[in-house]
């Protein structure tokens, strides 16, 4: 079946076609296999969100999506850090699909009153069709770090989906590297609920090929002081396309509210395909949003100032294309993970 995906809050024109995006969804989808290594946390193998009281959170994809992922037969693995615990050590995640496999998997990551947790995901492999399902809530002075890190093989597809609310000073700090090969949708809902609670995500990646990637980022400011950031930086090559919606929404009654904004997008051939759609709505006077996206080439300049020291275009295009993947891993808040990407050949 056809699903829409990543809609975005407010449709503007359809010829633009950016309001949302078409997925093929297969009739059959079993649970994925993965491998997790977690401390000093409460993990639970639970059949559904409601069990953890997390079924009515609204998710990045959009509730078909959340319709599909709540019928799926995939448990539900529900993370719970109890009040007043830092845990030190990342939860760590690792998929690695087999070729042509249609899996789904789920996770509830709840944070009592001045918790702290940092999740690392790594998916791999070659899935014909994979989806993942997150549903946080971060309490009163709780802080949530998930990094995503997507590096699949050619002809993958893939959704990856989002959604939670954040109490008062609570914060979410959302990093998704796309690296890989294939069709991937990234997306997170995050609804800033209490008095400055903050929202911090921050996106790089690299598509290629005739390969797409769809984000659709929502922040929804209901407390007063709350902030939200969106960033996001990548590369696009060969004939891939790209789309990139990132929504700020002041509430009434979200006074002193900031969000901003900004996308920097590298054109590496003329087949590129890229929409930037920064959208911002607003219900209260007294807040602040921006917005902002730089998209463009390799100057003339700098192709000149490298290829007079000896350094030829292809090679200068494949600097400036891993250096923005390269800035986005060395602010990953986890060395071992921070090395393993730097580092790798």
């Amino acid at each position: 079946m056809d699903l829409k995906i990543n809609k975005l809050p407010v449709p503007t024109w359809n010829w633009l076609k950016v309001n949302d995006y078409q997925v093929a969804i297969p009739e059959e989808i079993n649970e994925a296999y993965y491998r997790i290594n977690a401390k000093d946390v409460n993990l639970q193998s639970v059949q559904s969100f409601a069990d953890v009281s997390l079924e009515r959170i609204e998710i990045g994809a959009g509730n078909e999506f959340k319709s599909i992922s709540d019928k799926n037969s995939a448990k539900v693995c529900a993370v719970n850090v109890n009040k007043d615990t830092v845990v030190k050590e990342p939860i760590r995640i690792d998929f690695d699909y087999s070729k042509e496999e249609n899996a789904f998997s789920k996770f509830a990551i709840k944070l009592e009153n001045k918790s702290e947790l940092t999740v690392i995901i790594n998916f791999k492999g070659n899935p014909s069709f994979g989806g993942n399902d997150i549903r946080f809530s971060v309490a009163e002075d709780a802080h949530l770090t998930v990094v995503e890190i997507f590096d699949f093989e050619d002809n993958s597809n893939f959704i990856d989906s989002i959604g939670g609310s954040l109490e008062k000073i609570g914060g979410l700090k959302l990093m998704q590297l796309n690296r890989g090969l294939g069709n991937v949708a990234l997306s997170c809902y995050t609804d800033l609920v209490g008095d400055k609670s903050t929202l911090d995500i921050d996106t790089g990646y690299l598509v290629r090929g005739n390969d797409r990637l769809d984000i659709n980022y929502v922040a929804k400011h209901r407390g007063v002081s709350t902030d939200s950031k969106i960033k996001a930086s990548g590369v696009l090559r060969d004939n891939a396309t790209k789309t990139f919606r990132g929504t700020i929404d002041f509430i009434k009654g979200a006074k002193h509210a900031t969000g901003d904004e900004r996308e920097d997008v590298l054109l590496m051939n003329e087949g590129v395909h890229n929409n930037t759609v920064p959208l911002i709505l607003c219900a209260e006077e007294d807040v602040e949003g921006g917005h902002g996206a730089t998209i463009g080439k390799i100057s003339d300049e700098i192709l000149y100032y490298f290829e007079a020291r000896g350094i030829p275009e292809d090679m200068v295009n494949e600097l400036m294309a891993q250096s923005k993947l390269d800035a986005v891993s060395g602010r990953i808040p986890d060395e071992v993970t921070k090395e393993q990407l730097l580092n790798r050949d």
